[in-house]
């Protein structure tokens, strides 16, 4: 099954790079880590860049395979109102006339899935459920990617609103591993919790 094989795939990536987070935070035993700060953010920071990408390939591969009349997890197939031949001809119709479909904004993904499947099919409820912590995830990704004076702007606004403090020149690094006030796990980073909402969302989307 496509739409199987898409959620293992996903969740193996998140799994193979939170254990390249794991390794830059190893510790001596008096408590200091072994990796330098500049070099220990870096493998974060990649690993998190590298966690988004395998979110948006997700993303594009479920909704490609569902046009393409594939099951879901339970054995459902949506109401879709376009017949692709195969998935670069269902690529074409997503993309139309634009140069890319852009799977990092989900209020995009589920304009096109009110297009394409009756009523946006699962796309629609369950990214629209956490859009806002959708974007705010792309906040930190585009913060990530390249850094300006508006990205630095954004991430400080995000990192104020999400930490509930004053927040001035973070970086996508100092935000993701702050534990994050939102959660009702005990010792919970801002990326732990991000990670748990995306992973829900991706076995909502599998199982149609």
């Amino acid at each position: 099954m496509a739409i199987a094989q898409n959620l293992a795939d996903f969740r193996a990536s998140v799994v193979e790079l939170n254990s390249h987070i794991t390794y830059a935070h190893q510790r001596y035993r008096n408590n200091s880590f072994k990796i330098a700060s500049n070099l220990r953010e870096f493998i974060s920071e990649s690993a998190f860049l590298r966690i988004y990408i395998a979110w948006e390939t997700f993303l594009e591969t479920c909704f490609v395979d569902y046009l393409l009349n594939e099951v879901s997890v339970l054995n459902n197939r949506p109401a879709k109102w376009v017949n692709p031949i195969d998935k670069e001809h269902a690529q074409q119709i997503i993309i139309g006339n634009q140069r890319h479909m852009d799977w990092s904004n989900p209020e995009t993904v589920r304009k096109i899935s009110s297009i394409f499947f009756h009523q946006g099919y699962i796309f629609n409820t369950s990214l629209g459920s956490i859009n806002n912590d959708l974007m705010d995830l792309k906040t930190i990704r585009n913060s990530a990617a390249h850094v300006s004076s508006t990205t630095t702007n954004k991430l400080d606004g995000l990192s104020t609103r999400v930490l509930g403090v004053p927040c001035n020149n973070y970086t996508a690094y100092r935000l993701l591993f702050s534990l994050d006030p939102r959660s009702t796990v005990p010792n919970q980073t801002v990326l732990d919790r991000y990670l748990q909402i995306i992973d829900i969302a991706a076995e909502q989307i599998a199982n149609g």
